[in-house]
């Protein structure tokens, strides 16, 4: 079961249109990282504008905008055309169809986020540590972001929109005025590993300490996820949520 679970989950994000405007956000990282080479930066500016680039569009972008779209497809795709009725008809437990729905939107989200932020990295300024932290973290993010947007996909009928709503207005705009709000963004979460493993090339990149980002980020995780179990354990065979 957990593999047609599996399918029917890559058959709900794989769409042409979806995939084409997934891999250009990519894209777009990969070519300014390019523009920045054919600029011929001194090393020092390189390191400055990679890291920026990295932090600000990678991170800040093109993460959270493909964990947005991937989450809340996953499931909400299947609750808007009522298919996911014949899915909760079959002997399966809702934990496991969380599961399955989580850690494929996590693995299509890394598989397009990862690769185009360490190769931007690598042509950026040619550090490899430094693309490397960068990409570890983003899939450590993805996690955490596509555990959010799956939950959020059964909490209302708008997540795309809800969920653009929060990476634009909380991660883009709060959590830069008010330090108090930097604990619970995924974004500080993200930069916080980025910056451990980067070592001196990604210092001051983020704002929060390393333990603290990590726990937080462990506990949002399992809360998204228990909350997407229990709201999809109340939803009826006629696909409406109690």
């Amino acid at each position: 079961m957990t593999s047609t679970l599996v399918t029917l989950t890559l058959r709900a994000l794989l769409n042409r249109r979806r995939t084409l405007l997934l891999a250009l956000l990519g894209l777009l990282l990969v070519g300014a990282a390019a523009l920045l080479r054919l600029g011929d930066p001194t090393a020092d500016e390189s390191l400055t504008v990679t890291r920026r680039l990295l932090a600000n569009f990678g991170i800040g972008v093109l993460l959270p905008l493909v964990a947005v779209i991937a989450g809340t497809a996953a499931l909400g795709s299947e609750l808007d055309d009522g298919t996911i009725v014949y899915l909760l008809a079959k002997p399966v437990a809702r934990w496991r169809i969380v599961l399955v729905k989580v850690a494929v939107a996590w693995i299509l989200t890394s598989l397009l986020v990862a690769p185009a932020i360490y190769i931007s990295g690598i042509i950026g300024h040619g550090d490899a540590q430094l693309a490397g932290a960068f990409t570890l973290a983003a899939i450590a993010g993805a996690l955490e972001y596509t555990a959010i947007f799956v939950a959020l996909s059964l909490v209302t009928s708008r997540a795309l929109i809800v969920g653009l709503a929060y990476v634009v207005i909380w991660e883009g705009v709060v959590a830069g005025l008010f330090a108090a709000t930097r604990i619970v963004s995924v974004r500080q979460h993200v930069l916080a590993i980025a910056e451990a493993l980067g070592g001196d090339a990604a210092a001051g990149v983020a704002e929060i300490e390393l333990g603290l980002a990590l726990a937080v980020m462990g506990i949002v995780t399992v809360l998204a996820v228990g909350l997407a179990v229990r709201r999809l354990e109340r939803v009826e065979l006629r696909g409406e949520t109690a």
